[in-house]
């Protein structure tokens, strides 16, 4: 399918998550299949443009990861630092540059990007900085520009004229979560304002929020006629998410030459996907290869992973009480990691 000018292997969009889409997750993510295109976590303009080395870590290896997208935060205040930044970030192989036009994290609207930009835009008049902002990235940026915002600040009416104004000024797709700024993640996803949207503007919409199987998937289509699903917190309770959809899509279409797919993947299995991502962590810079990034890392992926298998609460208690890297990985591939499920 295409969103714009960028052709991606299927509908399925990994989020922006802080802490959560490192370069190791990503990777693991792309390995596991289904994703249509993974986004890095937000980066800041302003610390891109001042301190560009701080940045770094969070774009290794995503030239192995394409499509990718790489999502910053501007508060629009100063287009001399969004032109710094696109200059620095142009170096690195990516697809897409999208702007976070919606996050309602709280050091995000206090630097005057992500919500508040949703926030302060129809008391700006005319041009807010929200417009400057997306027009500046696509005068300086070399890749497509994307934006990801949600259902308006407070009311979700105000979105309406916001998407034709993200429209006008050259995003080549937009993605909207199903809430408000002010609802955060409390609310229910109100999928009629998502439709009005697809049928407001042209470019394609990419639909997100609250999708965490095949039904919700079929639900975020069916309900608004989105182009695309964009999938996020749902991952970190399931890895496997993407995959799972997408083998749902292709049986439902009949296309039967596809690897089998078991709702529960073997405790073998769930070992080669942590090593590979240990391997992988290793491969990396200093900033990641740590003893302390790499326990947490396996020790939150496998207690994902084993979510589902009968016992594995005992294993996730007993996971969660690990502070050694070596120790962890021992016991992951021990008899007893094997002996304590209920299998």
């Amino acid at each position: 399918m295409k969103l714009g000018s960028i052709e991606l292997p299927t509908d399925l969009l990994l989020a922006p998550l802080m802490d959560v889409t490192t370069p190791s997750f990503r990777q693991l993510i792309c390995d596991l299949g289904g994703v249509g295109l993974v986004v890095t976590p937000m980066v800041f303009v302003q610390q891109i443009a001042l301190a560009p080395k701080t940045v770094l870590p969070h774009l290794e290896h995503i030239e192995n990861q394409s499509p990718a997208s790489v999502q910053i935060v501007a508060s629009g205040r100063n287009e001399e630092h969004i032109k710094k930044a696109i200059d620095f970030l142009s170096s690195f192989q990516f697809d897409i540059l999208d702007i976070n036009g919606g996050c309602p994290a709280t050091h995000t609207m206090k630097s005057g990007g992500g919500g508040a930009l949703l926030r302060d835009y129809l008391r700006e008049g005319s041009i807010s900085r929200f417009q400057k902002i997306i027009e500046a990235a696509i005068k300086y940026s070399s890749r497509p520009v994307s934006v990801k915002t949600r259902l308006g600040y407070e009311k979700e009416e105000e979105i309406l004229e916001i998407c034709k104004m993200i429209e006008k000024s050259g995003a080549e797709f937009l993605t909207i979560h199903g809430r408000t700024v002010k609802q955060k993640y409390q609310s229910e996803i109100n999928f009629e304002f998502i439709k009005q949207v697809k049928n407001t503007v042209e470019i394609p919409v990419v639909g997100n929020g609250d999708v965490v199987d095949y039904e919700s998937y079929k639900n975020m289509k069916d309900r608004t006629g989105c182009d695309a699903v964009m999938i996020g917190r749902a991952v970190m309770a399931d890895p496997l998410v993407f995959n799972k959809i997408w083998q749902q899509q292709k049986s439902s279409k009949n296309d039967f030459n596809l690897p089998p797919f078991t709702e529960r993947h073997s405790i073998e299995k769930i070992r080669q996907y942590l090593l590979k991502n240990h391997q992988f962590i290793e491969s990396s810079s200093q900033f990641w290869n740590t003893e302390r990034f790499k326990l947490a890392e396996m020790r939150r992926l496998a207690i994902w992973f084993i979510k589902g298998i009968r016992g594995y609460k005992k294993v996730r208690e007993r996971l969660s009480k690990f502070n050694d890297i070596h120790e962890l990985k021992s016991y992951i591939f021990s008899k007893s990691f094997e002996e304590d499920f209920v299998l």
